[in-house]
C-alpha cells in the first residue's frame, strides 16, 4: 500500500510557536515539539508492505497528474528509494 502524508501545522512545529491565534493549546507541558526535517515538510509518501514494514519518501516526487498517476514500476522504484520509517504507534494496545 501506498499514501501520502501532508502534515498539519507543519510551520508551527518549524517554529515551536504554540497554538495559532485565538486557539487553547490542549498540551498540559510546553516542551520542544518535534521538528519536521526541510525535506518532509511539503509531505512524503508512506510505503507499508503486508508484513508491516514501513518506508517514507520525502519529499513526494512531482509528475503531472500527481503521483497517484504512476505505474507500479515507478512506485516500486520510488519504494526502493525511500527510507525505513519507524513502526506505528497504537494508542491502544
Amino acid at each position: 500500500m501506498v499514501w501520502d502524508v501532508y502534515p498539519t501545522l507543519g510551520e508551527r512545529r518549524q517554529k515551536d510557536g504554540g497554538p495559532p491565534f485565538g486557539t487553547r493549546d490542549r498540551r498540559r507541558l510546553l516542551e520542544r515539539r518535534a521538528r519536521l526535517r526541510s525535506n518532509m515538510a511539503k509531505g512524503w509518501l508512506t510505503f507499508e508492505a503486508a508484513d508491516g514494514e514501513r518506508r517514507r519518501l520525502a519529499p513526494i516526487p512531482e509528475m503531472r497528474g500527481g503521483w497517484v498517476k504512476a505505474t507500479l514500476d515507478q512506485l516500486r522504484a520510488w519504494c526502493t528509494m525511500a527510507n525505513p520509517a519507524p513502526h506505528a504507534r497504537r494508542l491502544i494496545e
